[in-house]
């Protein structure tokens, strides 16, 4: 059996703020690879069983677009409709035949998922990408003020709300780090990964060559230089396997200006130190302390170089 008869499947669950995005664009690097962004997240918000049902989905219409008899889509999918996108589909869409490829790179945001493991697909090795929740959470709130900017046209300051008082359309309950822990339990402890893979961004920016050669032995792919650079832009996500409404998220939205600008990891000028907790807000504190238990026991288990 040749390898595109049996092509290396491997599934990114992250939490927000962790360069998730950046890393597919590495990963995209693979030869004869396909890349699927973020279809449990268009599940989550704008497919059939979206979490508000209330909101409308408005998106362009890509006739391009190949749908099969089986409702999955057959070929290049960049700028699917989230009107087929159930779990149920998204489950079969990844578990799919990708004719002519060796890699399938998948990258999702673990709490939208919802807990539904039943639709966790089969034959993937897993890998957990994880930030220090005093840095993610700062950024992350940024990011909800984006959100909140554009849904209410006015200015908002970071003063202006309390990141865990956010509906949890937005936030999930857990906050991610409960949620991507007891994934990865779950994903151990139900034998569709015996060695599941966490990695720490932190570790990624500032060793992208070592770290992902590491990650690249452990799933059994071999390494190549290409990885650690790309081409400016998006014209990758032509490429892509992704909804319309994340893909103009992708193209337009300033949270993924760094995305679209970089052309490599941006290794920082000095490792910034964890911030001191007392110095953040309150509703910061609170996310942190919470989630300090599940991102320790992950770090202490992550890839080491």
């Amino acid at each position: 059996m040749s390898d595109m008869d049996n092509p290396v499947r491997v599934l990114v669950w992250a939490t927000p703020r962790t360069c998730s995005s950046v890393l597919l664009k590495s990963l995209s690097n693979f030869p004869d690879s396909q890349v699927i962004f973020e279809i449990y997240t268009t599940a989550y918000y704008n497919g059939p069983e979206r979490f508000d049902p209330d909101v409308l989905v408005e998106e362009p219409v890509n006739a391009a677009i190949k749908v099969g008899e089986d409702g999955l889509i057959k070929g290049p999918g960049s700028g699917f409709p989230s009107s087929i996108c159930s779990y149920d589909w998204a489950r079969r869409q990844l578990e799919a035949d990708y004719p002519g490829k060796t890699v399938i790179v998948a990258k999702e945001i673990a709490p939208w998922l919802r807990g539904r493991y039943k639709d966790i697909p089969r034959g993937y090795r897993h890998v957990f990408l994880i930030r220090h929740p005093t840095k993610m959470f700062p950024s992350w709130k940024k990011l909800n003020r984006e959100f909140l900017e554009e849904e209410r046209g006015i200015q908002v300051g970071m003063e202006d709300f309390a990141l865990d008082r956010l509906s949890p359309m937005r936030v999930p309950p857990g906050l991610n780090y409960k949620e991507i822990f007891e994934l990865w339990q779950f994903v151990k402890d139900g034998n569709l990964d015996a060695d599941p893979i966490i990695v720490d961004s932190d570790d990624l920016v500032c060793n992208p060559a070592r770290v992902l050669s590491s990650l690249c032995e452990h799933l059994r792919i071999p390494y190549t230089d290409s990885l650690l650079s790309w081409q400016q832009g998006t014209e990758c996500v032509e490429d892509w396997l992704v909804g319309s409404k994340m893909k103009q998220i992708i193209e337009n939205m300033a949270i993924f200006h760094n995305f679209r600008e970089s052309t490599c990891f941006l290794k920082p000028e000095t490792v910034s130190k964890v911030p001191d907790v007392a110095s953040l807000s309150a509703d910061l504190q609170r996310c942190i302390n919470f989630s300090m238990p599940y991102y320790s026991t992950m770090y202490e288990q992550r890839l080491k170089y």
